[in-house]
């Protein structure tokens, strides 16, 4: 798994989903019970749930896929629509930040223009080279040759565009202390419900918790030794469970 700020990259149709899902219920009214995860699930979505309180998004397939496949317990189905609709809400932050969407839409143009020159460039170079219709290389070579250089142009700038926006978004953000606040205080409590929950799964299984780290971005919970502290090119914490 790797997080990213969310909406620096583009959200795809789940992103319009999710802003037509209400939350249907109150969070004061909902407690998490994370009873029937394993320690495999448990440590990916404490991963997850803490990644989102600081804006850390996570594409949330992985635990749809586990979902659909029936890997994870009907308890945590039924608990994971509030869930889910809580992260919706963070990932569609990205998009209203202003500049974002424009941004957003310049990357997506240059990368379809290059995708769409070098799908064409490749035909050509296989008429030319391998088929040996050389009367079309006067075209084939600085059409290949372009291709080429879009398919390098897209990705530098694609590359200068998520930097862009997730400078942007995490400004935003920092503006904005109070945005979700709510939601973020749920977030803390249903990942120290799900630390309690892991830390009696491995006392239960007897798991060794230095072969079982768990990547944090925060490190103001109960029951946590931090391994790892965040540095220049890691922005997590790796963490141990005390059990």
């Amino acid at each position: 798994m790797s997080a990213i700020i969310c909406g620096s990259v583009i959200m795809s149709h789940k992103l319009k989903k999710a802003k037509k899902e209400p939350l249907r219920i109150d969070l004061d009214d909902f407690e998490f019970e994370p009873s029937g995860l394993d320690l495999k699930w448990s440590k990916n979505i404490i991963t997850v749930l803490d990644g989102y309180r600081i804006h850390r998004c996570y594409d949330l397939t992985f635990i749809e896929k586990g979902v659909s496949e029936g890997e994870l317990p009907k308890q945590f189905l039924r608990q994971w629509k509030i869930i889910r609709t809580v992260l919706h809400k963070f990932a569609a932050i990205g998009p209203e930040v202003p500049n974002v969407k424009k941004w957003l839409l310049r990357r997506q143009l240059i990368q379809f223009f290059s995708l769409v020159t070098f799908t064409i460039a490749l035909p050509l170079i296989v008429l030319t080279w391998v088929l040996r219709i050389y009367d079309i290389m006067w075209f084939t070579l600085p059409f290949a040759a372009v291709g080429g250089g879009l398919v390098f142009v897209a990705w530098t700038v694609g590359a200068w565009y998520n930097r862009k926006i997730a400078w942007a978004i995490e400004h935003y953000i920092q503006e904005n202390k109070n945005l979700l606040r709510k939601e973020k205080i749920h977030l803390k409590k249903w990942t120290q419900n799900l630390i309690w929950h892991t830390a009696r799964i491995m006392r239960k299984e007897g798991a060794d918790p230095e072969k079982n780290l768990i990547k944090f971005f925060n490190n103001d919970y109960n029951g946590i030794i931090v391994v790892k502290e965040p540095n220049w090119y890691r922005k997590h914490y790796t963490v141990k469970l005390k059990i």
